[in-house]
């Protein structure tokens, strides 16, 4: 009976290279493959951004394995489909947290089940794009046959900033990722601010691969401007009160950093905290969330849907350096300070922190035995005012550029 479901869910190749984008009748279609193969959630808050930014013009299906997604990150409107999680097929990472995998196959045939579900979900969608986070081919190919062959155009997004410490030539920038940049490919949208980083100037592309790129501006949240206040009051905190939000992102690998960042509580009790553990943080879980300690002055979150209005409200983030809990908080005019769990000037939150820190006011440290004398500088300044940077100047609208670009390329080949 297995054999028998598999048989029937593979599409063949063939089947691919003759499928052709429906012609929408109000709407042209697009789908999002968001890559869930690291330790946190921000592949998939930027896609939904993007996605978000979109829908007006196109109906917009987003497929990944990530389990969190559709209860608040992404917007009402678009669908979403979960896929077997990387985390729950692959030995190492369902470890991580002493869990057994959700099937006990080799590799190969895990990939095999995730390639065989993007195809069928490909081949009855029929999209016009194709919207591909981060890795070309996926992080085990798994894309590889859609790319070369299916009939729709194909969009690149990347947040500019590599990971240099990876196999970066295996999955992005040599071989056959490279190869299908070349030669599939319609647009590489690098969604940052080219004046921080020049994801083009960068890596040494040939010039076939390096004429695609775009640089788009960060994706980035709108904030209204009486959202600080609004946010501030509904969770309690006067404007003359100092408000901190740690947060690790997604939650993997930022445990010992949360965990400082408690510690932090007791050396300035009139400081209010709001600690978010992350949803996919392996420390023990609050009985309520928010657990309320110290009469409340202290909230302590698994998971917050609200932390994008958070982190641009309070007066200082403490954050692991993920792309979009840094660019939440610069819609605000908090400080910052960013303690990476990664520690190689090569890994993308270094690297990005210290390219970003030139702009703004922030502070990078790999030392988590710092913090404590961070955060008291950090407090002192806070009282003299908000930070004073050049954080306005920034291009936060790359969710409006992408979906422009997208839609005027769609529009042009359909001769519209």
């Amino acid at each position: 009976m297995a054999a028998q479901f598999f048989d029937w869910f593979r599409p063949m190749q063939s089947d691919i290279s003759g499928m052709s984008p429906g012609a929408p009748t109000a709407r042209y279609r697009a789908l999002f493959y968001v890559f869930d193969g690291g330790s946190g959630i921000g592949h998939l808050r930027r896609l939904a951004r993007i996605a978000a930014a979109m829908q007006d013009r196109f109906s917009c299906l987003i497929i990944t394995g990530h389990d969190v997604g559709p209860q608040w990150i992404v917007a009402q409107g678009c669908e979403y489909i979960r896929l077997p999680a990387w985390d729950s097929l692959i030995p190492a990472k369902a470890a991580y947290w002493g869990r057994t995998p959700f099937l006990d196959v080799p590799l190969s045939e895990a990939v095999e089940l995730r390639r065989s579900i993007l195809e069928g979900v490909f081949k009855g969608f029929r999209p016009d794009v194709l919207l591909v986070d981060h890795l070309p081919l996926g992080a085990h190919e798994e894309l590889a046959p859609i790319i070369r062959n299916g009939d729709c155009r194909k969009y690149l997004i990347t947040r500019g900033v590599q990971n240099e410490t990876e196999d970066l030539q295996r999955l992005v920038l040599g071989g056959a990722a490279l190869d299908s940049l070349r030669d599939n490919y319609t647009r590489i949208l690098s969604a940052i601010d080219k004046r921080i980083f020049d994801f083009s100037a960068s890596y040494g592309l040939p010039a076939e691969i390096a004429q695609k790129i775009s640089s788009t501006g960060y994706v980035a949240p709108p904030v209204a401007p009486e959202h600080r206040a609004q946010t501030r009051a509904a969770r309690g905190i006067g404007e003359d009160a100092l408000w901190v939000v740690a947060s690790a992102g997604g939650g993997q690998w930022g445990e010992p950093l949360m965990e400082a960042c408690l510690a932090l509580t007791d050396l300035d009790r009139t400081v209010h905290f709001d600690i978010i553990l992350g949803p996919r943080s392996r420390l023990p879980r609050p009985a309520n969330n928010p657990e309320l300690l110290d009469g409340g002055r202290i909230r302590v979150h698994t998971s917050c849907s609200s932390l994008a209005d958070f982190h641009s409200a309070a007066d200082l983030v403490i954050t692991t350096g993920g792309y979009n809990s840094l660019l939440e908080t610069l819609q605000g005019q908090a400080r910052i300070l960013c303690l990476p769990y990664r520690k190689d000037p090569g890994d993308e939150p270094v690297r990005h922190a210290n390219c970003l820190k030139q702009h703004v006011d922030l502070q990078v440290d790999t030392d988590i035995s710092r913090l404590p004398a961070m955060f008291e500088a950090a407090i002192r300044e806070c009282r003299t005012g908000p930070a004073r940077d050049q954080r306005r100047a920034i291009s936060m609208d790359g969710a409006d550029g992408i979906a422009q670009i997208v839609f005027n390329d769609v529009s042009s080949a359909k001769g519209l």
